[in-house]
């Protein structure tokens, strides 16, 4: 079994269509797939999870799911689990993924930046994929003006920890041509591995390395 654990620069920066995006492309290569978000705010019934959406979106039965923690107010994990009067703890987390099944993919969804903590001791999902081992890290970004930048800031926090990644960018809002060059090639040159970019409004990606191999 291979984990992939995706995480980003902020929230609302499409993980989701991130991971729908991997979890159909190795689903369409006889692979089965499990779909897991350790922890998730801001959703008060699981019809309208994340995992959910991946799910509906994906429509194979060889794509599996779970959610291990929600929390209905949408602000920081560790603040979330709080107002329910609980702890998140970062081994507890890690525990619970890895008890799940096993599985030839397993695509783990962050919840907020690589930088939220998950751990009232301040430990965040920087080292959550540490203690997961997992093989590669997924670093998404909103491919706009700016992102470069925060593709630098994000590949180089994640790379302290040792952790194997590149960078995703995933377009919100269309960008037009000029500048969405522009800012492939910024993150090209900075030295940062580009892994794959997604157009607005769709569900599969361009992707420029099997970086799972």
């Amino acid at each position: 079994m291979k984990t992939l654990f995706v995480s980003g620069s902020d929230t609302d920066v499409g993980k989701t269509w991130v991971v729908g995006a991997l979890a159909a492309l190795f689903a369409a290569r006889g692979c089965s797939v499990q779909v897991v978000k350790p922890v998730e705010t801001g959703v008060s019934d699981s019809v309208y999870s994340d995992v959910q959406n991946v799910l509906n979106n994906c429509s194979n039965a060889s794509v599996t799911g779970y959610t291990l923690s929600s929390y209905p107010l949408p602000i920081a994990p560790v603040a979330a689990a709080e107002q329910e009067g609980e702890l998140l703890n970062l081994a507890s987390m890690v525990d619970r993924v890895n008890a799940l099944p096993d599985t030839d993919w397993r695509i783990v969804e962050g919840a907020g930046s690589l930088a939220a903590p998950v751990d009232c001791d301040g430990a965040d999902w920087r080292d959550f994929a540490e203690a997961l081992k997992v093989e590669r890290t997924v670093l998404v970004v909103e491919d706009r003006v700016g992102a470069i930048g925060q593709a630098r800031m994000l590949y180089a926090y994640a790379r302290a920890k040792g952790l194997s990644c590149g960078v995703w960018l995933n377009e919100i809002r269309e960008q037009d041509l000029v500048a969405r060059n522009a800012t492939h090639d910024g993150v090209r040159s900075s030295g940062i591995p580009l892994w794959a970019t997604q157009r607005f409004g769709s569900r599969s990606a361009e992707v420029l390395e099997d970086f799972w191999l």
